[in-house]
């Protein structure tokens, strides 16, 4: 009977804390201002110019 109980609280815990943390990461995400989306553009249009042996140097 015990054990039934911390089979409930492992499962439904882990979902909780899964949840928690996909809140989370969703709540402290944040936009780019137009600067940094700007050179975050550049960077990958530079990177996407170079052949593919050259692009991880």
């Amino acid at each position: 009977m015990v054990a039934d109980y911390l089979w409930l609280f492992a499962i439904a815990g882990g979902a909780f804390l899964l949840g928690c943390a996909i809140a989370y990461g969703m709540l402290t995400n944040r936009k780019l201002s137009h600067s940094e989306q700007d050179a975050q553009d550049r960077k990958v249009r530079k990177l996407y110019e170079k052949p593919p042996h050259e692009a991880s140097r």
